[in-house]
């Protein structure tokens, strides 16, 4: 059963949850909008049920120190995560390379000691927001098995672009995995089967149980093609300062860059042939009996849209209750403690 929040209260939930984690207010504020903004996308698994795992993480990551620059040119600069959460330092890293852009064209930075940063298209969105166009990849714990492998070496491994557009921008996100890792959690929490051919238990075998794939290994999208891109990424994001092969502690690279379109054309021509190409996808002929034709990303956007329009989302019961009872837990410990000390 799913139950209704309005975006102040569920933003409010989030926040108090996240303090209540130790995290810094403004930090906080960060993360929940990121989860609303996932969930307002349609992608329940990457909103609020991320909080519950969240927690779990930082009881063993910390919530970090000082975030600071390593080193900085007019194009480019190397971000130190300091071990905050990746909400946090990717929207940091991407309105940096948006600056940078602004000024000599391109912008290029990289952030190493961070850690689980939710959906890139979030961060990229606003480089097209800023009439740039964005591009973000990310290598994350190793969870997924190369293709023909069983063991876990590579992460899930997403890639993000954006492209400034008449109409709104154009938003392309996509994993390298056949799940993401958070949608494996989440069917875990609702006690639903995976579906078939996504993962491999901790002998190799195929599972659909979601405790028997996060033993095991999340199989990598499109087969040979899509692990070619996974090691891609891997590698951008060692290039990001990440270790080779990140385990469950290790630190995750990101790589993100802006650039100014006026660099090699108009930016209004620019926008207009991008909004006509997207236009010439979506009214080509479907399949016969099919639906529309669609651009990546569109339903993610017209998902935004509608929510934004509404003002509330849906968060999964049992998820919600779970919030609340952790922070009554917190809350009663808290005043048992006080109590103790007097």
């Amino acid at each position: 059963m799913l139950i209704k929040l309005s975006l102040d209260e569920a933003k409010s939930v989030a926040v108090q949850f996240l303090i209540r984690q130790h995290i810094p207010q403004e930090h906080a504020a960060m993360v929940a909008d990121h989860l609303i903004y996932a969930t307002l996308s349609g992608h329940h698994f990457a909103g609020f049920s991320r909080l519950l795992p969240l927690a779990e993480m930082l009881k063993t990551r910390g919530t970090g120190g000082t975030i600071k620059i390593l080193r900085e040119t007019d194009k480019s600069a190397a971000m130190d995560g300091a071990g905050v959460n990746g909400y946090v330092t990717s929207v940091m890293a991407m309105d940096k390379a948006i600056t940078l852009a602004k000024k000599s064209g391109v912008g290029i930075v990289s952030v190493s000691n961070s850690w689980f940063s939710g959906m890139l298209r979030y961060y990229v969105e606003r480089a097209a927001e800023a009439d740039l166009v964005g591009m973000h990849a990310a290598n994350t714990s190793a969870r997924v098995a190369p293709h023909g492998g069983i063991d876990r070496l590579l992460g899930t491994n997403p890639m993000a672009f954006s492209f400034p557009a008449d109409g709104g921008p154009l938003v392309i996100d996509f994993s390298t995995a056949s799940m993401m890792w958070g949608d494996v959690i989440y069917h875990q929490q609702l006690s639903k089967d995976l579906p078939q051919g996504r993962a491999v238990d901790a002998d190799g075998y195929p599972t659909v149980n979601p405790l028997a794939a996060l033993a095991g290994a999340i199989l990598p999208w499109g087969g040979p093609r899509g692990s070619a891109v996974a090691v891609l990424i891997q590698a951008l994001g060692i290039l990001g300062g990440s270790d080779p092969i990140i385990h469950e502690t290790g630190r995750w690279g990101y790589f993100f860059m802006a650039l100014d379109p006026e660099l090699l054309m108009p930016l209004d021509q620019f926008k207009q042939r991008i909004a006509s190409m997207r236009h010439t996808i979506e009214t080509s002929r479907p399949v016969p009996g099919g639906p529309a034709v669609r651009v990546p990303g569109s339903s993610s956007q017209q998902h935004l849209k509608e929510g934004r329009a509404r003002g509330w989302i849906e968060v999964d019961e049992e998820i919600y209750k779970k919030l609340l009872q952790r922070q009554k837990v917190r809350t009663f410990l808290a005043r048992v403690a006080a109590i103790l000390w007097c």
